[in-house]
């Protein structure tokens, strides 16, 4: 696919597989606030929602311990389930090797405290695949996103 975005999955540093191969996973580069670098964001299609690190919501304009959220939702990150807040947010997805160019999108983001993966957000269903046609390759370890197809911005 020539007009597309091509991301290259990522080793985040998890236990190898059995074989000793590593584990690398679909993430987009993704832009919080212009004074921090960009951050990693793991796409997962088996997630209903999109969720990140509490930590970074106050850089997104969201104080969780003040604003109220659109609505909770219970949701299992990492294996414990918690009531999660969800607030619409915005973020620039980084076009490939250049993070001054990309696309911003508004999205609804859960905000998990106690994150402990090695990604900042967890790009699912809502908030992710509802918003960009994406190919996952495993076989080629890429993520593609077709040039003009983003459904709020423009690729």
């Amino acid at each position: 696919m020539s007009d597309a975005w091509v991301y290259h999955h990522q080793d985040l540093g998890e236990p190898a597989h059995i074989d000793g191969s590593p584990i690398v996973r679909p993430v987009v580069p993704l832009i919080v606030a212009e004074e921090l670098p960009a951050v990693l964001g793991v796409l997962d299609s088996g997630s209903p929602i999109s969720v990140a690190s509490a930590d970074l919501f106050a850089f997104l304009g969201v104080d969780i311990g003040a604003d109220d959220p659109l609505y909770g939702i219970p949701l299992s990150v990492g294996g414990g389930f918690e009531r999660t807040p969800v607030f619409r947010v915005r973020l620039r997805l980084s076009s490939p090797g250049d993070h001054t160019h990309g696309v911003s999108w508004s999205l609804d983001l859960g905000a998990r405290s106690r994150w402990r993966l090695p990604f900042a957000v967890l790009l699912g269903q809502r908030g992710w695949f509802d918003s960009f046609p994406t190919r996952i390759d495993a076989t080629t370890s890429t993520v593609e996103l077709p040039l003009g197809s983003a459904s709020d911005g423009e690729l």
